[in-house]
């Protein structure tokens, strides 16, 4: 082999190694979905109700279309799994969510299950988290029927007399009302996220200075994967913020990650839409 020929392949082939190091060669991550645009829905196909207050054997099952098969499904506060039925529920109104193949997610909430001699469940009054550094999103939970007083709980917390929880992230939350009669429910609610986080004050700094780099996220490993251009960002901002997010990105500072409060910003500028703000 010509000594020329040579120094281009192991020019070739040290960069390549130096990608790979990096954490930044081309197949290191799925290819751009931007799930703000897909036509994923998740609906109610059917519901049955606890037989008595204080009994667990409600069921709902959910059902998904369009996106990309195949779709996992979660009660809000748990995790994703391939069943599309869950059961032993109590009365209270829940909160379903679909992923799909691309990450893509798409929420259905609302669904109220009733039993006889149980408070039910009436629409929350929920205000978006709009401070991303500063949570301040609020629940205020409506329930009508059992014997009132009813008393509320958010989580694994300590139950209280006041319906309304404050200070609240981005996210969802399982909420318990007794009444006194010891009937119980449980309400889901998603508070969602509407910051108003700007991509070019506040996220466009951080893929500059920490992302966009020779080899990695600058083109170099193919077009869709120059960030210098807002399509390909939004593309991948689900992508971006799980994995900002569990810190394996940018790689070549993992598993340090970047400073949380970037982590936050990031995450707010996802779960409001990613906007070209």
């Amino acid at each position: 082999m010509k000594a020329k020929s040579f120094h281009r392949l192991t020019g070739v082939v040290v960069f390549a190694w130096l990608l790979i190091i990096a954490g930044c060669s081309s197949n290191d991550e799925p290819k751009p979905i931007d799930c703000n645009a897909t036509d994923l829905a998740i609906t109610l196909s059917t519901k049955t109700d606890p037989v008595d207050c204080g009994v667990s054997n409600g069921s709902i099952t959910v059902s998904a279309t369009g996106g990309e098969a195949p779709y996992q499904f979660k009660l809000s506060t748990g995790s994703y799994g391939s069943g599309t039925t869950f059961n032993n529920l109590g009365a209270g109104s829940f909160t379903f969510m679909v992923k799909d193949a691309n990450g893509c997610e798409r929420t259905l909430a609302g669904i109220v299950l009733s039993a006889p001699s149980s408070p039910v469940a009436g629409a929350s009054t929920i205000s978006s988290h709009t401070n991303c550094l500063t949570p301040n999103g609020s629940i205020t939970i409506h329930v009508t029927g059992g014997t009132p007083p009813y008393k509320y709980k958010i989580g694994s917390g300590a139950f209280g007399s006041s319906n309304n929880f404050s200070e609240l992230k981005a996210g969802s939350y399982a909420i318990t009302v007794q009444d006194d009669a010891d009937c119980s429910i449980t309400i889901n609610d998603v508070v969602a996220s509407n910051t108003n986080v700007s991509y070019v004050a506040d996220i466009k700094p951080i893929l500059q200075t920490s992302c966009i780099k020779s080899g990695c996220h600058n083109g170099d490993n193919g077009a869709d994967r120059n960030w210098s251009v807002f399509a390909n960002v939004r593309a991948s901002a689900q992508a971006i913020k799980t994995r900002t997010g569990n810190k394996s990105m940018p790689a070549d500072i993992a598993p340090t990650g970047l400073p949380q409060n970037q982590i936050d910003l990031i995450a707010c500028w996802v779960d409001s839409g990613a906007q070209d703000n």
